[in-house]
């Protein structure tokens, strides 16, 4: 019996190894052009063909005029090949060369796109509104690290006196490893002043050894789990990253962030960034701040839980890290979610070590100005006060905002 148990260990193992390696192919081929459907269907040919329309439907559970859509649309591709057959049967051609015929597609895609430009700006030129309208005070939400970092870029190259930025450890290395970085050289150039606020990442790296050229940089004090993401040009533009590219291309995938040329939150975020410099020999880096972050964190979710708790036994249906889409088209989680009259009020929990600034209260902005043709009420819940600029924004734009106090002694 024990023997039979040891020979399924590995080939769970392999199993589960081989699951995870279609998840990845799902998720990857997605960046060459391919929808889900054709994605399935693809890989079903590598695994199964030459095999007929039908037996593809019936074995991933595909309506067959769907699937017939899906094969012209392979076949459009140049990635599969038609029998001539009574049925057809199809075949891919081969995973390597399917991924240099998607690539090249991809690159005359982006070819022609290039040589349109000039003759596109010119018929922009004829029909661009007044420029008095342009001046309106608007609100961009971007997703993916591609589009975030692109923004960032035309930011920089649109600076002209002082560009302001916050970035504390990975992130600042990532915009360094994108390459957006590298601008500030020509800033230097234009003496355009930049400051970029950090903590985390070691004065003698590389990284710093480079920005400190062209930039002034300091390190702050760290900020706990609220720390901002933020970028500052001119006074005039706000970028805010509201859920920062991670490591994986999931999370560069679902990266987020807020572009605005709005005054009101401009000021805050330019007060928040004056206010994080300090003298440098009052910069320290307490031994015990992550316990009190680990601490802070496990208040937060001890709270969440009984929060879920009482609203289940006052009668109400409460989930928790509920995700809604929003009309942008990116998907926001919330950490609580109450269905009430068919339309769900949410809130979100913040706790941290330090009075809440406004870059999280932002963040719950943007996600509750996203979705709220979809929810009926929004809270955000914090931990321990909100600072004064936060709260006169919060009141701004009539974010409910309850206020927990700190339990006695901690």
């Amino acid at each position: 019996m024990t023997d039979s148990i040891n020979e399924e260990e590995p080939a769970a193992g392999e199993a589960k190894k081989e699951l995870q390696g279609f998840e990845r192919l799902f998720e990857e081929l997605g960046e060459y052009g391919l929808t889900a459907n054709e994605t399935k269907v693809f890989i079903q040919l590598l695994k199964l063909g030459p095999i007929t329309a039908s037996e593809i439907g019936r074995s991933l559970g595909i309506s067959r005029t769907e699937v017939y859509n899906i094969l012209t649309s392979l076949q459009n591709k140049g990635i599969i090949e038609a029998s001539l057959d009574r049925p057809s049967k199809f075949s891919a051609i081969g995973f390597e060369k399917a991924l240099e015929i998607l690539i090249e597609a991809q690159r005359r895609r982006v070819m022609s796109m290039e040589k349109s430009r000039e003759e596109l700006m010119e018929v922009w030129k004829t029909v661009q509104v007044p420029s008095t309208l342009e001046e309106r005070e608007k609100l961009q939400l971007l997703k993916g690290m591609e589009q975030i970092y692109a923004r960032f870029s035309d930011m920089l190259n649109e600076a002209r006196e002082e560009v302001d930025i916050v970035a504390f450890g990975a992130d600042l290395v990532r915009a360094y490893n994108a390459g957006v970085l590298y601008k500030l050289r020509d800033l230097n150039r234009k003496n355009v002043r930049t400051q970029i606020l950090t903590h985390g990442v070691s004065r003698a790296s590389s990284i710093i050894s480079y920005l400190k050229k062209y930039a002034e940089i300091m390190e702050v004090k760290t900020m706990g789990l609220s720390a901002p993401y933020f970028v500052i040009v001119d006074n005039r533009q706000l970028l805010l990253f509201t859920k920062p590219p991670g490591s994986s291309r999931i999370e560069r995938k679902e990266a987020t962030a807020l572009w605005t040329n709005s005054s009101a939150l401009i000021q805050s975020f330019k007060r928040l960034f004056d206010g994080m410099i300090q003298p440098e020999e009052i910069v320290v880096r307490p031994l015990s701040i992550e316990q009190e972050l680990k601490r802070s964190e496990e208040e937060r979710g001890a709270f969440k839980k009984q929060l879920i708790e009482y609203l289940s036994m006052i009668g109400l249906k409460a989930e928790e890290n509920v995700k809604i889409l929003g009309k942008s088209g990116i998907m926001h989680e919330f950490d609580v979610s109450v269905i009430a009259d068919d339309k769900p009020i949410v809130c979100d929990i913040i706790f941290d070590i330090s009075n809440i600034t406004v870059a999280p209260v932002v963040r719950f902005y943007t996600k509750q100005n996203d979705v709220e043709e979809i929810i009926r009420d929004a809270t955000l819940i914090v931990k321990p006060r909100l600072t004064s600029d936060a709260r006169e924004l919060a009141e701004f734009y009539k974010i409910k905002v309850v206020e927990l106090q700190p339990s006695s002694g901690g």
